[in-house]
């Protein structure tokens, strides 16, 4: 069983107030590796950065939707894949001529009766907050934020929930500090290095390491760090992006509109 180690090593401001990047909410890394994707979701904007955390203005650009929360690259055309929480909804776009090429809401989707009953009972503002793309099996993990937790296997064309699991203490995604019932979920990447998924969870603040197949998480981690002699915890996790090459994960606060980086081994 693998596990891992999580070393803190720096964090980068983001906040760009002029151009509406205050609340970044998902994250994934470029294709070229030297750089980041993110949403905020107060705006109707895709946001390009470095990997210390300064903004690419000119590769960043305006979208039509706003209540962005998630973002993931599929990596054979070149196309990013964004998540609006209103209406449970992916929106696939092409990265250089930003056009959207595609696009479903969960309920339009063949399976979508298998977890309906998830949707339908749910609290307000619980609907789906993260995305990634698994390369090998070429299809799309959709993560809704809880009341339930639940991830959603659905096919690249964007039109059959293929699969699902509920993200629950039964299969280890808990902690001491927060009752089950609010036990929340805000972004998801895939690791390909592992064929395993990072989940963050933005009330407990924790890291987790998750298998897909055996449905259970390998194990998990509080996501703190030691700053100049103090411990601090990150507040509001709302992104999670890996570079395996690296072992460098990248995670961003929504809070403090801060990106923080860790070294994360096995």
């Amino acid at each position: 069983m693998q596990s891992f180690s999580l070393t803190y090593l720096n964090y980068f401001n983001i906040k760009n107030e002029e151009e509406g990047l205050l609340e970044p909410s998902g994250l994934v890394l470029s294709h070229s590796g030297n750089s980041l994707w993110t949403v905020s979701d107060d705006t109707k904007m895709v946001f390009k950065i470095s990997l210390t955390g300064k903004l690419k203005k000119k590769k960043s650009f305006k979208t039509s939707d706003s209540d962005l929360e998630g973002i993931t690259l599929v990596d054979e055309d070149k196309s990013l894949l964004l998540v609006k929480e209103g209406n449970n909804e992916l929106i696939k776009m092409l990265i250089e001529s930003q056009e959207v090429i595609d696009r479903n809401c969960l309920e339009q989707m063949t399976g979508y009766d298998a977890v309906a009953q998830f949707f339908s009972n749910g609290k307000l503002n619980k609907g789906l907050e993260g995305i990634a793309w698994n390369p090998n099996s070429r299809t799309i993990f959709a993560m809704k934020e809880g009341s339930p937790g639940l991830l959603l296997e659905v096919s690249s064309d964007l039109k059959s929930i293929l699969n699902h699991q509920i993200l629950n203490a039964d299969n280890g995604f808990y902690d001491a500090e927060v009752n089950a019932e609010d036990m929340d979920f805000s972004d998801i990447c895939y690791d390909n290095s592992r064929d395993k998924f990072w989940i963050i969870s933005d009330m407990a603040k924790r890291l987790f390491l998750y298998d897909w197949r055996e449905n259970t998480v390998i194990q998990s981690s509080k996501l703190s760090y030691a700053h100049e002699g103090k411990y601090f915890e990150i507040q509001k996790p709302e992104g999670i992006a890996i570079n395996p090459d690296k072992n460098y994960l990248y995670i961003v606060s929504d809070e403090s509109a801060r990106l923080y980086l860790f070294d994360i081994r096995s």
